[in-house]
């Protein structure tokens, strides 16, 4: 879900949103900002863990790679 809004004040003014948001919802707004380089410490991290299951082996059984 997708959620525009604006800073008016001490308020944020809902401008659009690409999907009800039901009453008594707790939303946590993120900057672009901070997505992408939350993006980016995923990606690191997957990177970091791609070797563990890559192996080149398509015959090796499961139970031997953990």
């Amino acid at each position: 879900m997708s959620i525009t809004v604006l800073k008016k004040g001490n308020t944020l003014q809902v401008l659009e949103a690409s999907d009800a948001v039901p009453d008594g919802t707790k939303l946590t707004l993120y900057t672009a900002e901070e997505l992408t380089s939350a993006n980016e410490e995923r990606r690191q991290w997957l990177a970091a863990q791609m070797p563990a299951f890559v192996r080149g082996d398509e015959n090796e059984a499961a139970e031997e790679l953990f």
